[in-house]
């Protein structure tokens, strides 16, 4: 599954404008998938047999439509997908007010003013696409794995999100590691950069998905057993 994602988000980050609208838009049905996969595996009670991991891995691009087998979980799965994509859309507006034509601009032709407004605009982007990672990350296993309003569980995933914002600044900090170390390989050679992206993105995809899992179970269990107790 990590394999797949990687490579379909690689071919639309390839896309002018458009693609990142696309990633945003598909990113909260590939995360719901993931979510629902990972946790049949978590619930299976005995070790998948060597005969069958093969068949398995065959099957597992089917993983990342997932969410779309249950027609209950349609309707939400696209909302969140809508929800996304507009707030993904409006920061990209407000960067092109702030930043302008310095956003993609190569580093090294800009003045420090430009260079200045860059930096703002980055930071901004961090920060607004942390905020919708709190919406989301655990609204949608609160929706299809607890059966909740997917409206209520964006406020109570943006709440827990919020409380322990450095935990989960930690389980989303590989994320920036494919663009770093792509980065960094472009140095060395420019067709190498891609092919560090992509095997990155293919290990940290999995890695954070099911990190982000196991803080909700974690997290929502913990505070469920206290409330019951």
């Amino acid at each position: 599954m990590g394999v797949c994602a990687a490579v379909l988000l690689t071919l639309l980050s390839l896309i002018p404008l458009v693609g990142a609208l696309v990633i945003a838009l598909i990113a909260p049905i590939l995360l719901a998938s993931s979510y629902l996969a990972i946790d049949r595996v978590a619930q299976m009670k005995f070790v998948l047999p060597a005969d069958l991991r093969r068949d398995a891995i065959r099957q597992s691009p089917r993983g990342l439509i997932l969410v779309f087998r249950d027609e209950d979980h349609v309707v939400p799965t696209l909302v969140a997908g809508i929800f996304s994509l507009a707030v993904v859309l409006m920061t990209h507006l407000l960067i092109r007010v702030i930043a302008g034509s310095a956003w993609v601009a190569r580093w090294s032709t800009l003045d420090i003013g430009p260079m200045l407004l860059v930096l703002l605009a980055g930071l901004l982007v961090l920060v607004v696409y942390f905020l919708l990672a709190a919406s989301l990350l655990y609204a949608l296993p609160l929706a299809f794995l607890q059966d909740e309003a997917l409206v209520p569980a964006i406020g109570r995933s943006f709440r827990a999100s919020l409380q322990y914002a450095l935990a989960l600044l930690i389980v989303l900090a590989p994320l920036l590691l494919p663009s770093l170390l792509a980065g960094l390989a472009s140095y060395i050679s420019v067709w190498l950069a891609p092919f560090v992206w992509l095997l990155v993105v293919t290990v940290v995809l999995p890695l954070v998905a099911t990190s982000v899992y196991c803080s909700y179970r974690t997290l929502f269990s913990t505070k469920e057993n206290s409330a019951v107790a």
